[in-house]
C-alpha cells in the first residue's frame, strides 16, 4: 500500500513538472510570436553593425514607435502582383510551432529575393520618415557620396565604410530629392556600398514591418544600442 501511494506521488510530481514545462514552452512561443521575436541576421548589407552570419536580433512586434536611426525587420514583396498576406500581418500555426524553444526555427533575414516565396525577410536601418526629404548626391571631382535628409548632410558613425559612387555591383546610386510619402519609410543598409535597399526599390510601407530591433546578440554579446 505504501509503495502504491509513493508511486502515485512520484507520478503526480512528474506529471506536474511536465505540465509546467509545456506551459512554459507555449508561453515562450506566444511571446516570440506576438511580442518579441528572434531573427537570424545573414548577408553583407549590415556589416559594421552585424556579422555576415551568426548574429541574432530580437524584434519588438507590438506597441513600438519607429524613429530615424532605428533598425527594423520587414517583409518585402518579391513582385508587384503578390496576392498572399504579408507575413508581418499574419500568424500561422506553423509559425507558432517553429517558434517553440525545442524547435527554435525562427526567421532569417536575406539579401536576395527568393522567387520561390512571395516575400523576403529583410533587416535595414530607417534613415527617413514620412514627410522627410531625401537626396543622395555625388560630390564633384570626388568619389564621395552624400546623404541629405531635409537638406542636411548626414554624418553617420554606424556605416561600415564611406559611401562610394556606383560602379558595377557595388557603390551607391544617386537619388534625386524627393519627399517620403505618408505611411512609408526610406531604409538603407549600414554597408551602403553593398546593400539592396530603398535606393534600389524605393520606400517601404510601414505595413510591411515585422517590428523594431530592440536587442541584438552580436559576436556572442548582447547589445541594446545599435
Amino acid at each position: 500500500m505504501e509503495k502504491s501511494e509513493r508511486g502515485h506521488k512520484i507520478l503526480k510530481r512528474v506529471v506536474g513538472v511536465v505540465l509546467c514545462l509545456m506551459i512554459a514552452i507555449v508561453l515562450v512561443g506566444l511571446v516570440q510570436q506576438f511580442f518579441l521575436a528572434p531573427v537570424a541576421v545573414s548577408g553583407k548589407s549590415m556589416l559594421g553593425t552585424f556579422a555576415e552570419s551568426g548574429d541574432k536580433v530580437f524584434v519588438q512586434k507590438k506597441f513600438f514607435k519607429v524613429s530615424r536611426g532605428n533598425i527594423v525587420v520587414f517583409y518585402r514583396p518579391n513582385s508587384a502582383d503578390v496576392k498572399s498576406k504579408n507575413p508581418a500581418n499574419s500568424i500561422s500555426f506553423a509559425d507558432f510551432f517553429n517558434s517553440l524553444p525545442f524547435i527554435n526555427k525562427f526567421p532569417r533575414s536575406s539579401e536576395d529575393s527568393d522567387v520561390s516565396n512571395d516575400y523576403t525577410c529583410v533587416i535595414k536601418r530607417v534613415v527617413a520618415m514620412e514627410g522627410d526629404t531625401v537626396e543622395i548626391r555625388y560630390v564633384e571631382d570626388s568619389n564621395r557620396v552624400e546623404l541629405l535628409i531635409n537638406d542636411v548632410v548626414q554624418k553617420e558613425n554606424y556605416i561600415y565604410e564611406p559611401m562610394q559612387k556606383k560602379i558595377g555591383p557595388s557603390g551607391v546610386k544617386e537619388v534625386e530629392k524627393f519627399t517620403v510619402p505618408k505611411g512609408q519609410l526610406f531604409v538603407l543598409g549600414d554597408n551602403r556600398n553593398n546593400s539592396y535597399d530603398s535606393e534600389d526599390y524605393g520606400c517601404i510601407q510601414k505595413s510591411w514591418l515585422m517590428g523594431k530591433v530592440v536587442l541584438a546578440k552580436v559576436h556572442g554579446k548582447y547589445k541594446r544600442k545599435l
